[in-house]
């Protein structure tokens, strides 16, 4: 009997976000390539050393990314770009031109588009592949990884993501004889180079592939088993959130040598995994790589035995790669001691897999599995907060009525069109303005006790004055306050929810250096006092302009955050909703007659599986309805959305009655913006027509063309103009010159309809 472990991806940003603080340097021009990637080797390290503390037999060499893991292919396999040509990490002028834009042969391009990594909030760059070109593989990262990894005596596995998920990702059609045959000879080659430097196997990453036969196109299936079955390399396949459904006997039937399967998102069953087995080795992904909350080992101990007693050997893994969570709980020094003792973030997951595998080779499970348990069971007891009586109840008693608006979305747009004073071909922003050092040292000095809570508004209200006055210098429509007071979209609202704890250090990669510390959703939701309605009403105070209230969805919050697993998803964007729906009603009786209920998170939320689809648009719908229908007819809600493929539930958005729904578009060529959209949305809306993630400065003329296929698409009567999405990482300058083109842009298109 032999039991191994393997983790198939770990948290790449570093314990203490060195990458994201090192690469960041390097981009302003104070850090060396050189220094930055000893710093990378460093880090990569680290990770090895980390994991063969917990006895994981094989580490990765190609898991790490210096932006993001699609890029990283392209770059291996010397697939050209259509605007960028070949992107090298051995040349990062390259690289990093294609992730964040910039000057290609004397040219300004935009970056790649970017959307979400499958049901993730991680978003990937999606490659828009040169065909006429050649395809010319270059192993020279993998080879700098494997020297040094074996200068750290520490055996390797390459990973890549593999061709069917490559081409899916890539949004890529049915590939020709030709195109098929170019990625298959581009893969081949480059696991005939990694195998020279002595590698004996490759990986595989299929995410596409184990999602099913519903999410990848024949022909990228079909190149997948090419390489597979002409593999120079022992290969296996690592999937994950899903069964291979469609795809299963394909691959059990091909040259694979392992098969990843995640116990956690797919739907084995026990009988079926035993039958995998005898086909092909296995890898058990029974860990869950994207919950913070511990495992409750004595139950995964006990499944794992009856396969034991079947099954020769296999492999204890992670469902899916650790790059979901944070590094380690290390640090949370400032947590409630019980719920400290029922979460497991990457380090913690290691040691549940060195658990497992110790106490299934012992037959012995007083080795720590035991204790592990009981005191997750203990904690789970004590811990303050989880149920809270007014909160269950009121969710028991919603009625019907609680979620609609009652009136016509047409015969509302037409009111608030009078009643607020809206323009044809109305400006706006999506909500936050850029938050400079003087913002964020206001916030530092208020939680270190150097200044007192009176000051720290002072200040506040300063930035918001600045931040209004420049909106109105630049003929902006509808304003916002700019959100100086908020430290992140989800944890400001969780801050002032009941239900939500924050940790110090708990930071997860969201793109390239971009990390995000997701709250943790533990006990039930609810509202004790108003969270945003001094700040509109103030805000409203100083212009005779209409001023958006801002809030925070409950889609959003709850994807956004790491969310209790005791009760459904479902009841908890139900409480989140109920909270909000409070809110709403405040921030109308204070007189903000726009209130904008961001829900960037609601496409990203739908499940993978097709089965499960229905359901959870069907809640999520109505919990974003429950918390924006308690308002009279003449108050605008606006929603917003950004960086995810929306063709798939335009449905379902129409169904959120929105009135306003601002989306992103620009960064996609306003691909979004057809036939589709205006047959599916009858809503005023808003394609953004500035790509705020570059740091490229919107041009006059790019505006112009924009707006120009917005009224040629769409036609002019209910189109809002404004940018992707909001700017709160963008420097003044850049959001300045950008608006005032914007602007200009929008005003010419206007005095062209009147002519």
């Amino acid at each position: 009997m032999s039991i191994s472990s393997f983790v198939s991806g770990f948290p790449r940003v570093g314990q203490n976000r060195e990458y994201k603080w090192a690469v960041e340097k390097f981009w302003r021009g104070e850090l060396s390539e050189e220094d930055l990637l000893e710093i990378v080797d460093n880090q990569i390290l680290d990770s090895w050393l980390k994991q063969q503390s917990f006895s994981i037999d094989k580490q990765l060499i190609g898991d790490f990314s210096f932006y993001d893991q699609v890029l990283d292919a392209i770059a291996h396999l010397g697939i050209p770009l259509k605007r960028f040509g070949h992107v090298s990490i051995n040349n990062l002028d390259t690289y990093f031109s294609a992730a964040r834009g910039g000057n290609v042969n004397g040219k300004k391009e935009q970056p790649l588009e970017m959307t979400k990594w499958f049901n993730t909030n991680y978003h990937y760059l999606v490659p828009e592949i040169d065909w006429e070109k050649p395809f010319e593989p270059d192993i020279s990262r993998f080879i700098h990884e494997y020297n040094l990894a074996t200068k750290n005596k520490t055996n390797v596995i390459a990973k890549i993501l593999g061709p069917a998920t490559l081409a899916t990702l890539s949004k890529e059609e049915e590939f020709s004889k030709e195109q098929g045959s170019k990625i298959v000879n581009a893969y081949l080659d480059l696991i005939n180079q990694i195998k020279e430097i002595g590698v004996s196997e490759i990986m595989l990453d299929e995410g596409a592939v184990a999602v099913g036969k519903h999410f990848v196109k024949n022909s990228h299936f079909e190149s997948l088993i090419d390489v597979i079955n002409s593999s120079s390399l022992d290969v296996r396949i690592n999937g994950y959130f899903g069964s291979y459904k469609g795809f299963l006997n394909d691959l059990l039937n091909s040259e694979i040598s392992t098969l990843h399967l995640d116990i956690i998102d797919g739907n084995f069953i026990l009988d079926e995994i035993i039958e995998i087995s005898r086909k092909k080795k296995i890898s058990i992904g029974i860990v869950n790589g994207r919950s913070i909350w511990r495992n409750n080992l004595k139950e995964t101990y006990t499944y794992l035995d009856k396969l034991k007693n079947k099954i020769d050997c296999f492999e204890i893994s992670t469902s899916c790669s650790l790059m979901h969570l944070p590094y380690s709980l290390e640090k949370e020094e400032g947590l409630d001691r019980n719920l400290k003792s029922i979460l497991s973030f990457g380090d913690e997951k290691l040691n549940e897999i060195f658990l497992l595998k110790e106490s299934l080779s012992s037959t012995d499970t007083s080795n720590g599995l035991d204790q592990y348990t009981d005191n997750l069971t203990k904690a789970n007891q004590d811990l303050e907060g989880r149920i809270v009586k007014e909160v269950r109840e009121r969710v028991d008693n919603l009625t019907d009525n609680m979620f609609t608006r009652g009136t016509d979305r047409e015969e509302r747009l037409d009111l608030q069109i009078e009643k607020i004073g809206i323009p044809n071909l109305p400006t706006t922003t999506i909500g936050s303005f850029p938050q400079t050092a003087e913002t964020r040292v206001l916030r530092k000095q208020l939680k270190s006790g150097e200044i007192d809570i009176d000051k720290y508004v002072k200040g506040i209200k300063e930035i918001i004055k600045e931040t209004v006055e420049i909106q109105e210098s630049l003929g902006l429509d509808v304003l916002v306050h700019g959100e100086a007071e908020r430290n992140d979209m989800v944890e400001y609202f969780g801050e002032l929810l009941n239900g939500f704890a924050f940790t110090s250090n708990g930071w997860v990669q969201s793109y390239g250096s971009r990390c995000v510390k997701p709250p943790i959703i533990y006990g039930d939701v609810f509202r004790e006092s108003k969270m945003t309605v001094d700040w509109s009403t103030y805000a409203q105070s100083l212009t005779s302009k209409p001023m958006k209230g801002m809030l925070t969805g409950p889609v959003t919050i709850l994807k956004w955050s790491f969310v209790r697993d005791d009760i459904s998803n479902r009841e908890v964007a139900y409480q989140i909703a109920l909270a909000l729906r409070d809110e709403v009603k405040d921030l109308e009786s204070s007189g903000i007659k726009i209130i904008q209920i961001d829900e960037p998170a609601i496409r990203e939320g739908l499940p993978l599986i097709q089965e499960d689809k229905n359901d959870y648009l069907f809640w999520a719908v109505n919990s974003f309805k429950l918390c924006s229908s308690g308002v009279m007819p003449e108050t605008q809600i606006h929603s917003h959305m950004c960086y995810s493929e929306f063709d798939e539930i335009l449905d379902a958005i129409n169904s959120l009655d929105v009135d306003v729904l601002s989306i992103e578009a620009s960064r996609s060529g306003m691909d979004l913006v057809n036939n589709s959209l205006s047959k599916k949305y009858s809503g005023a809306i808003g394609p953004g027509v500035y790509d705020i993630h570059s740091p490229l400065v919107l041009e006059y003329k790019d505006a112009k063309k924009r707006i120009n296929q917005l009224n040629s698409n769409l036609g002019e009567k209910y189109i809002w103009i404004n940018p992707d999405c909001g700017l709160k990482t963008r420097g003044w300058d850049e959001v300045k010159e950008s608006l005032t083109n914007m602007v200009k842009a929008t005003i010419e298109t206007r005095s062209e309809e009147i002519e």
